[in-house]
């Protein structure tokens, strides 16, 4: 009973442990789906999502006339300068899913730190800087989502490294135990070459 209770015990975290940094990464992805911001200037507005922002179809929200900045609908200054790093961001999310799902374990752990610098740039660059800008709850879980499937992938990379030096270190072992041990077999050997000496010896004078 509790042998099979301990296999169940590591069958459910060797899944947890499988389906978590994907479960994240697939997360990430569906906030693009949520608001991710509203900018307003000079009486013009525009809320948007982060599908929205990737593919250049930000709603217009009025004209803004400050140049060099923004001349155009709002909407449309708000693509020119933000939608690049928003896609990197959901690029990534979308490539760390897919490793995730193949089970390759090195490359989700650079999707999210690339990932995670996308979102956190993205409120500094000039298309949502402005004089009012909200985040609302779609670039919230993005960038929270970013950052925890990075630890994750940080803790997982620390515990193969340690892994690695202990396997390392278990194969040295045999061989300084070989070292060790090949002295008393020449020192025996050594004495059954001066024994059979003697016995020669002492035939030859007998």
């Amino acid at each position: 009973m509790a042998n099979e209770t301990s296999h169940s015990t590591v069958t459910v975290r060797s899944i947890s442990r499988r389906w978590l940094s994907p479960a994240l990464f697939a997360l990430i992805g569906l906030a693009f789906f949520l608001p991710f911001a509203t900018v307003s200037c000079d009486g013009a507005k525009t809320t948007f999502t982060g599908v929205q922002l990737v593919t250049h179809t930000v709603p217009e929200g009025g004209v803004v006339d400050e140049p060099p900045d923004c001349s155009a609908h709002i909407g449309t200054c708000v693509e020119h300068k933000s939608s690049g790093t928003a896609t990197i961001a959901l690029i990534s999310a979308v490539l760390g899913l897919a490793l995730g799902l193949l089970g390759i374990a090195k490359g989700p752990g650079w999707c999210a730190t690339i990932g995670f610098g996308a979102i956190a740039v993205l409120p500094g660059e000039g298309g949502i800087l402005g004089p009012d800008v909200a985040v609302h709850s779609g670039y919230d879980l993005a960038l929270y989502g970013f950052l925890l499937v990075g630890l994750v992938h940080v803790r997982r990379a620390w515990v193969r490294r340690k892994q690695h030096r202990t396997e390392d270190e278990n194969l040295e072992a045999p061989s300084a135990t070989g070292a060790a041990g090949y002295a008393p077999a020449r020192r025996d050997c050594l004495e059954e070459l001066n024994r059979r000496a003697r016995d020669a010896r002492e035939l030859a004078t007998a």
